[in-house]
């Protein structure tokens, strides 16, 4: 990507990072825009994404690949992790480089999982305002020297920008509301999940290939109205046979 155009994705992404307050903001859907605004300007190779619920666990909402995905789920079902331990310190985790010793003894599960997908560096960065934890972000790269400190300051400020814009959407609402946004969110990934398999079993593609037709064809509307109305058959798989023709303005 070229100096200009990525100064100007950068400031792409910080404006759609702040607008939150928006008729139907779906939680899911705008983390899909920190995931690809992050994908983009990072140059890493995955974004995985959790968040704190009331109970003050960590669930998963959304990653930009399947596997990414995987590895999410991993880490809450074995309680270790980048993203548990940025949640836990309030600060940035890493970046780790997986192929060293001391990270299977400190993550084995996850480490285990990530090297076997071709992951060899990871970095956890927490949606964070101050003292208050809402989430964290993965990143993970192929090579062991990917994630530079640069790269990963200009990540967390996309993930400090994403969390203001969060909790400045909650203020609009009451507590019952905050709680059923999560669920919510958990709901839509549910629904995504559906339409990924779909479409992979429809099409005979890899659920990847499927995640991304079905990001590039929601440019008109939101991602979780599209799964929905490709689960319930309103949408026709052919739709997906091909990529667009568009890119994917965000």
């Amino acid at each position: 990507m070229a100096q200009w155009e990525r100064e100007e994705r950068l400031a792409r992404a910080f404006l759609e990072l702040a607008d939150t307050l928006v008729d139907g903001f779906y939680l899911v859907d705008f983390l899909h825009v920190l995931t690809d605004h992050m994908l983009a300007i990072l140059d890493v190779a995955a974004i995985g994404v959790v968040m704190v619920d009331a109970q003050g666990r960590l669930v998963d909402v959304t990653a930009s690949t399947h596997t990414a995905h995987q590895l999410e789920e991993i880490q809450i079902e074995f309680d270790e992790g980048p993203n548990k331990d940025a949640c836990e310190q309030h600060a940035q985790v890493g970046s780790v480089d997986l192929t060293r010793p001391d990270a299977a003894a400190h993550w084995p599960h996850f480490t285990k999982a990530a090297r076997t997908i071709g992951f060899t560096t990871v970095a956890a960065l927490p949606l964070r305002l101050r003292e208050e934890v809402i989430g964290a972000v993965n990143v993970f790269h192929h090579d062991p020297t990917g994630l530079h400190p640069a790269s990963l300051r200009l990540g967390q400020a996309l993930a400090d920008a994403a969390t203001i814009g969060i909790l400045h959407q909650r203020l609009s609402q009451n507590q019952a509301e905050r709680v059923g946004q999560l669920q919510t969110a958990l709901n839509s990934r549910i629904i995504i999940e559906q339409a990924k398999g779909a479409l992979g079993a429809r099409l005979h593609i890899t659920p990847d290939i499927a995640f991304a037709r079905l990001r590039a064809h929601a440019h008109r509307t939101s991602l979780t109205q599209l799964c929905r109305h490709v689960v319930e058959g309103r949408v026709p798989s052919e739709t997906f046979a091909t990529p667009p023709d568009l890119p994917h303005p965000r």
